[in-house]
């Protein structure tokens, strides 16, 4: 945080100088490409519903529990002790390692021939995947000031977006081109188009694993004082008890504000095949395009906005601005559920992806305001163990069980969407609002801290609890 707040944004002291900042953005580039891979890998499934459907011959229901539950539940399951490894371990090899797993079991799902296989695979991409966000909000602590954090977190998570766009935008393009139809692979045998594409993905992660390695470690630091070890579980959970008001809010609040992101992600591009009629090459290009261009833009405005809101003075600005972007999200939603209109729908859908994104900077930033260094890898996988539960492995199957069970109609896809959607935004607003006082006084209470100058990672945790 920045220096009008309690002295949050302090410079750190000559001696301990953060990294240079050519070497701090080249780590930022590399994890923002890990980010990127994580997402084409994660989001490949959305595109190819409709085909995967048929050839596996699955209901919507199946289908959102591979594309939600397999993958979150077991995604934040994994998170957990991975975190203990990133606040205490070596960040960049965790990183790589997740890289390998997660890009392996994807290639799997390419050769998965019924649903509990592919549900096996996608077990192993969240778990792998696991290791990505806590590593790379931990490793971007160390080397941006607080001051320059939020933009940071902005570029890394337009990641997110150019990899669930760009797999949507290349996944059609890849599938015009070959065409619906079986392909023979040398030692896997005759696989339909879907499938090979799914494999030909898996195998960037080849490429980015080995390139995660050349990122350099940087020291661990609070503040402008370097951290000393990690803490035990027993007192993270002491700090979550006694800060328990700031840490619901903070985690239920963007958990729900991410409800309309992972329902998007996930039905978006079949509602504009089943509402507007359009095949799947076009709706990978138009979605596709809208996620490459508008949602990065929405990720980095949101993380640029946070830090100066958060310069002039307001240690809650980063709530405020997630609050402006649910807001938005809900109303563009709800157009994209009762208009039917592509004059009205696709200004609508801009709208959202351009808002929606204002969650995933915002939510990582806030926790590095409001902890201290050693328990920021095991807060961001507890954060991510909500969002993934709740909202990934929620949103998307409430979205299916509204369309199958209630509406008995998948042409109303896009308002059971509507639905999740929006009503997980207006709840958002409420409760990060409830919860701007509490995490006001825990950012000052962390920032005491620091100007005491606890050095002990234990003791600061204690400190920020009795402050």
């Amino acid at each position: 945080m920045d220096a009008p707040v309690a002295g949050q944004g302090a410079a750190p002291s000559p001696d301990r100088p953060y990294p240079p900042a050519a070497q701090a953005w080249t780590a930022c580039a590399i994890l923002t490409l890990g980010c990127v891979l994580a997402f084409m890998d994660r989001g490949i499934l959305s595109l190819f519903i409709q085909p995967i459907q048929r050839d596996l011959l699955l209901s919507d229901t199946q289908i959102s529990l591979l594309i939600g539950f397999a993958f979150a539940v077991f995604n934040a399951l994994f998170g957990l002790p991975i975190a203990r490894l990133v606040d205490s371990g070596n960040r960049k090899v965790i990183a790589a390692i997740g890289v390998i797993v997660w890009s392996t079991a994807n290639g799997l799902c390419g050769v998965a021939v019924n649903f509990w296989q592919m549900f096996g695979a996608r077990i192993g991409v969240g778990a792998g995947e696991a290791a990505v966000t806590p590593a790379a909000v931990s490793l971007l602590a160390d080397y941006f000031p607080p001051h320059r954090r939020g933009t940071a977190l902005g570029v890394v998570y337009s990641g997110m977006f150019l990899g669930a766009g760009g797999v949507l935008l290349l996944g059609g393009l890849i599938w015009r081109a070959i065409g619906d139809r079986l392909i023979t692979v040398p030692l896997l045998g005759p696989l339909h188009s879907w499938q090979v594409i799914l494999i030909g993905f898996a195998g960037l992660g080849l490429i980015v694993g080995p390139l995660t390695l050349l990122i350099r470690e940087p020291v661990r630091r609070d503040g402008d004082l370097k951290a000393a070890g990690a803490v035990t579980v027993s007192e993270v959970g002491r700090f979550y008890r006694d800060n328990a008001r700031t840490m619901f809010g903070h985690n239920i609040g963007f958990c729900l504000h991410n409800f309309a992101l992972h329902a998007g992600s996930a039905w978006l591009p079949v509602i504009l095949m089943r509402t507007q009629g359009w095949p799947l090459p076009k709706a990978g290009l138009v979605y596709g395009l809208m996620m490459i261009v508008l949602a990065p833009m929405g990720s980095i405005l949101a993380g640029t906005l946070a830090d100066r809101v958060v310069g002039r003075g307001r240690s809650d600005g980063r709530l405020i601005v997630a609050m402006a972007g649910a807001g938005v999200s809900a109303i563009a939603s709800l157009a994209i559920g009762l208009f039917h209109d592509p004059v009205i729908v696709i200004p609508a859908l801009m709208a959202f992806s351009f808002f929606a994104a204002f969650t995933t900077p915002l939510a990582p930033g806030a926790l590095q305001d409001i902890m201290p260094n050693a328990m920021r890898g095991q807060a961001t996988a507890i954060y991510v163990f909500w969002t993934n539960v709740v909202s990934g492995g929620t949103a998307v199957t409430l979205v299916a069980l509204l369309t199958d069970y209630v509406f008995r109609d998948p042409l109303r896809t896009n308002l059971s969407f509507a639905i999740v959607s929006a009503a997980g935004s207006i709840c958002a607003v409420l409760i990060l609002a409830g919860t701007r006082a509490n995490f006001r006084r825990l950012a000052a209470a962390l920032a005491r801290a620091h100007q005491a100058r606890v050095d002990d990672a234990a003791t600061l945790a204690v400190e920020i609890a009795t402050a």
